[in-house]
């Protein structure tokens, strides 16, 4: 069975954003039916890269969130590899 699937990590802006940081949030889409959540962290807009979809820079903060991310690609990939079989 042939299924479409994407991880895409984004920023989500509140309608009243004025500045501070904002919630990363994570939007996986199969076959075109897509699905968000909030992975519990937060990032000032300016350290975000939005074509990498990672934390800009080498603080802690930065590496912190880019490990939290590459973890939950890794277990989502894990299991769709798992129901693919």
């Amino acid at each position: 069975m042939n299924v479409k699937f994407n991880l895409l990590f984004f920023l989500k802006k509140r309608a009243n954003y004025q500045s501070g940081s904002v919630p990363v949030y994570l939007r996986i889409t199969v076959n075109g039916k897509r699905s968000e959540i909030g992975i519990s962290r937060e990032i000032e807009p300016t350290n975000w890269d939005h074509r990498k979809e990672r934390a800009r820079g080498t603080r802690e903060e930065a590496r912190e969130i880019n490990v939290h991310i590459e973890n939950i690609s890794t277990k989502i990939r894990a299991l769709q590899s798992k129901l693919e079989k």
